[in-house]
């Protein structure tokens, strides 16, 4: 014989605990998945915040907490030459806006980012093209060096 009972919700049957299982698992799967491109985004986002801070604010304090070595360097270089001039914020009549031209990968520990500004300061404006290379090192993803070079009003090097 047969017997069919019926489940209670005081008195979870396999479909229930089968049904947590999978929601749990289904939830470690999303978090994992979230980890795992956070990590991948990281030299990226270090790139894309360095940029925020060197050219657009900028903030040379805080862009060289995303910088290491030769790029430290050089930011302490102009903090040096900057010392006792009085300054403005900078930013009052002054407007950036950048966009990510190329990414490189050279290995694992090194990726090369070129990012392309148009700077408008006061009636004047400039297009710049930034080399941002990042390093990973022991603290993580940092930028190691970085330059920019005048570009033509067309987007191409003058050179």
């Amino acid at each position: 014989m047969v017997t069919r009972g019926t489940l209670s919700p005081d008195r979870p049957g396999p479909r229930c605990c089968c049904a947590r299982a999978g929601a749990l698992l289904c939830a470690l799967l999303i978090v994992s998945a979230l980890a795992a491109c956070s990590r991948g985004d990281e030299p990226e986002s270090i790139a894309r915040s360095f940029v925020e801070q060197y050219y657009v604010r900028p903030d040379l304090p805080k862009a060289k907490t995303l910088a290491d070595g030769l790029a430290r360097r050089k930011i302490e270089a102009q903090e040096q030459l900057l010392q006792g001039v009085a300054r403005s914020d900078g930013t009052a009549d002054r407007s950036v806006v950048y966009s990510l031209h190329m990414t490189r990968k050279m290995g694992e520990d090194r990726i090369y980012f070129v990012y392309d500004l148009a700077i408008s300061v006061d009636r004047s404006a400039m297009k710049k093209r930034a080399f941002i290379s990042t390093t990973r090192v022991k603290d993580g993803w940092r930028v190691t060096n970085f330059q920019d070079e005048d570009l033509s009003s067309d987007g191409r090097d003058p050179r």
